[in-house]
């Protein structure tokens, strides 16, 4: 895998892994993982049919699915309990590992506070607590994959070749998923924490997606009301009104050229693309309203975050960050460094629910403009992260509503 330096998620997860075997297992494995992802997505540029559609098909899902076998034969190296050395030849046993073992302090202050278990772990503890989650993650795949075997070979074999296409595109949605899942997992087990948006630059799973999208409307919506605001008061200069008015429509403009743009449902497309149409063809004083409109339509998506995906997601984070917090706040006058450790780290995962509302974001961007030294003050960095607890500690009573698709 190229080490490129937008990748710095790899970076830092190889930096994390002193023993070079390991090291160059878990570069592999994210190396074959990361070719799996983009294959499953160029399967769109791929996906045409000509006078030979039965033949062009089977050729299109060979060659996108080779990619995740290959990925399903590593897996199952992985979870194989005998673990052969670098220098063994394919094909040898060899022994088993012995556990290395961990020095009386170490295990004491990992069974005390419980939260920093991955950073109390040698590497070949790493990978074995990986070997054992990518059983169940090899079984998922593989299941998935021998369900859209089946599925494809009935319908070109019945020449239902439209159906194949659906099959095609159903499979490599959900494998894609489980491929993430699988790179997340392991980033999690050396890491303690995993980003997948920041795993394969350029793509992004479902979860991804969704959470994308909250971030980048939730900075829109704030950026808007900013704006509306001296628009919709009747004392402001009208130059400053008007500049106003033009800095609004800049941003809309910009955000349907992102990228993130076409993540959204076709209706919330054309939703934003006509309100654009409404603010280039008029001035402040025509539109006034317009502006007043489009603030509160985008103050109406925060529904987003009701998607089944978010609603996972958020939960868990939430329980994660409560209950790392809550141990750690305990130990302050007693570990104090590594209370620090666990507010950096509660924080990182704080981050992935941005746009879920605005105390959470102002909470992260105020940790944000703390330097490291101020990070590692305990006096600094504590009540932030009571204030984190507080805002992230899932109520008594909680019952996800339904969910509705966004994009």
């Amino acid at each position: 895998m190229s080490e490129s330096p937008q990748n710095t998620a790899l970076a830092e997860i190889l930096d994390a892994i002193v023993d070079r075997r390991i090291r160059r297992k878990v570069q592999k494995l994210l190396q074959i993982g990361e070719e799996a992802v983009r294959a499953l997505g160029e399967l769109d540029a791929a996906l045409y049919v000509r006078e030979d559609g039965e033949e062009q098909l089977q050729i299109v899902s060979d060659a996108v699915m080779s990619h995740l076998r290959r990925l399903l034969d590593y897996l199952r190296m992985v979870a194989s309990p005998v673990d052969a050395p670098d220098s063994a030849a394919p094909g040898e046993v060899a022994t088993e590992a012995a556990p290395v073992a961990r020095s009386a302090p170490t295990v004491a202050r990992g069974a005390a506070l419980g939260i920093i278990a991955a950073r109390n772990r040698t590497d070949e503890e790493k990978w074995r607590a990986l070997a054992g989650e990518v059983d169940t993650l090899h079984y998922g795949l593989s299941s998935e994959l021998r369900e859209y075997d089946r599925r494809f070979a009935d319908a070109l074999s019945n020449d239902r070749k439209e159906q194949a296409l659906g099959d095609l595109n159903d499979a490599t949605t959900a494998l894609m998923d489980g491929v993430f899942a699988v790179m997340t997992t392991v980033y999690e087990c050396f890491l303690g924490h995993a980003e997948p948006e920041r795993m394969i630059p350029g793509h992004r799973d479902t979860l991804g997606k969704a959470l994308a999208v909250r971030r980048a409307i939730a900075a829109l919506r704030r950026t808007v009301r900013d704006l509306n605001r001296p628009i919709q008061d009747r004392s402001t200069d009208r130059a400053v009104a008007q500049a106003s008015y033009e800095r609004l429509l800049e941003e809309v403009v910009g955000f349907i050229k992102s990228d993130v743009f076409l993540y959204l449902r076709s209706d919330t497309r054309k939703e934003f693309e006509r309100n654009r149409d409404l603010l280039e063809i008029g001035t402040v004083g025509q539109n006034r309203n317009d502006c007043e409109g489009f603030d509160k339509y985008l103050d109406s998506l925060a529904f987003i975050s009701q998607r089944v995906v978010l609603i996972t997601h958020d939960t868990e984070i939430k329980a994660k960050v409560t209950a790392e917090l809550d141990r750690a706040l305990a130990y302050v006058n007693i570990l104090p460094e590594l209370v620090c450790d666990v507010i950096v780290e509660a924080f990182v995962k704080a981050e992935r629910l941005l746009g879920l509302n605005d105390q959470i974001d102002e909470l992260v961007a105020r940790w944000h403009a703390l330097d490291e030294t101020a990070r590692a003050d305990i006096d600094q960095a504590v009540p932030l992260a009571r204030a984190l607890c507080d805002l992230v500690r899932p109520p008594s009573q909680s019952s996800p509503p339904d969910s509705s698709d966004f994009f």
